[in-house]
């Protein structure tokens, strides 16, 4: 382990603005520049300006419960006031209370509102009201490129004895991502789903490393007091070089156990039987043909409403019709999400796996089994376009105003006992994406 960390900051050292944003934002008026105290509130209970000023702070710092309280208090003591309805209702639904926000956002239809105050309204109202249906559609789609120094994984040995040219290329990337939920109108917000995810990587150059992956999952979710269950159906098929290489069909079960509102306890076991094709990168076939079992466990930690920690370890076991190619895998990944207003995020993951194989694989060595050590770093920050563009008075487009704009950089490292499957790669993304729901 110690070598791979001085193999991290050893090799390479590159740098990369990181700029931009992502998420949902509040258009609730000018940040104030004095800190409001609940003790000033106590003493002025019946102030709406001091109440207002309090809510826009609380809302900014992620404390909603704190922000719907004041806005409440408000709305006692001016019903008619436009500006605090708009605001708690949009409050209401980013803290899921739908029924609530579909109802403080209805009474302001025909109210003198302004342009921009009309367009939050329209949009919280129908993002609301959908979330709140039987039947719930929603997509996401994402466009954009990377650059990768390595993108065909070639290590310093192939280099050397000239197996391979190590070159840097750039790519396009498609991703898309669809879901349906079906209320199971029980009482307790039950509900089944049926979710597709697929990705597309185009090198421009490289002719090892064009890939699509597309999964599916059918399930349901189940909703204890603090327990909820999402069992599920589960089928993916892989492309390498526009030839089909791996299918996969299982299934697993998803847990989450509610210790209290900041701390999650995650479970998650996924078991598949595992189809590979030889195809003209991959004459290996169906040797690898055989089931896949993993079992995750670990915890999340909301410490504050911006504020998100993710820690957990995993185990999989492979077994292969070859030997060669049965593996024990462990690893370990944790991960934060900052969110810093307006729409804006950062995110940084870091991820250690070890993988132990039974056997030596004959093609590449008779006495010495594979044993593979991977780091992954990752950061990436992003932000809507709209905020992006407020400081410049650039009116962007309605339809474009929640594209997310997310730059991202990613090291990925692997140490093996072949020295062939060694290598390092860096590289940077720009994606685009925009979500829908219907």
């Amino acid at each position: 382990m110690v070598q791979l960390m001085k193999r991290i900051f050893v090799r390479r050292s590159k740098s990369v603005a990181i700029a931009a944003f992502a998420a949902l934002s509040l258009s609730v008026g000018q940040s104030e520049a004095r800190s409001i105290t609940y003790q000033q509130i106590l003493a002025a209970p019946d102030d709406v300006e001091l109440n207002f000023a309090y809510a826009r702070q609380e809302a900014r710092t992620g404390r909603l419960q704190q922000s719907a309280a004041a806005l409440e208090r408000i709305l006692l003591a001016q019903p008619n006031n436009d500006s605090a309805r708009l605001f708690y209702g949009v409050v209401l639904y980013r803290l899921n209370d739908l029924k609530g926000a579909v109802r403080e956002l209805t009474l302001l239809l025909d109210r003198d509102l302004t342009p921009r105050q009309e367009r939050d309204r329209d949009r919280y109202l129908d993002l609301a009201q959908k979330q709140d249906k039987l039947w719930r559609f929603s997509a996401r789609y994402t466009l954009g490129g990377r650059f990768d120094t390595n993108p065909g994984r070639f290590s310093e040995s192939a280099l050397a004895v000239g197996l391979a040219e190590e070159e840097s290329d750039g790519a396009a990337v498609g991703i898309s991502r669809f879901r349906v939920e079906r209320s199971l109108e029980n009482g307790r917000g039950d509900f089944a789903f049926l979710e597709t995810n697929t990705r597309i990587n185009e090198f421009i150059d490289t002719d090892t490393a064009d890939y699509i992956t597309s999964r599916s999952k059918l399930g349901a979710t189940f909703h204890g007091a603090r327990l909820s269950v999402s069992p599920f159906g589960y089928y993916s098929t892989s492309f390498l070089q526009h030839e089909r290489f791996r299918n996969r069909y299982g299934g697993g079960v998803d847990t989450v156990l509610s210790l209290n509102s900041q701390v999650d306890l995650l479970l998650y076991g996924f078991a598949a039987y595992e189809d590979y094709r030889r195809t003209d990168f991959s004459t290996i076939g169906d040797l690898r043909d055989g089931w896949y079992g993993t079992v995750r466990a670990g915890v999340k930690w909301k410490a504050t409403d911006r504020q998100i920690f993710r820690l957990y370890g995993r185990i999989a076991e492979k077994d292969a019709r070859d030997d060669g190619y049965d593996y024990t895998s462990y690893g370990i990944r944790a991960s934060s999400v900052s969110l810093l207003g307006e729409g804006r995020y950062v995110t940084l993951t870091a991820a250690y796996t070890r993988n132990d194989f039974d056997e030596p694989d004959n093609r590449l060595s008779r006495t010495v089994a594979r044993e593979d050590n991977r780091l992954y770093l990752r950061a990436s920050a992003g932000a809507p376009l709209e905020t992006l563009f407020k400081s410049s008075d650039i009116d962007v487009p309605e339809f474009l105003a929640d594209v997310v704009a997310q730059v991202g950089v990613t090291y990925s490292t692997q140490n093996s006992s072949i020295p062939l499957l060694e290598y390092s790669n860096f590289s940077v993304d720009l994606l685009f994406t925009k979500r829908v729901t219907f």
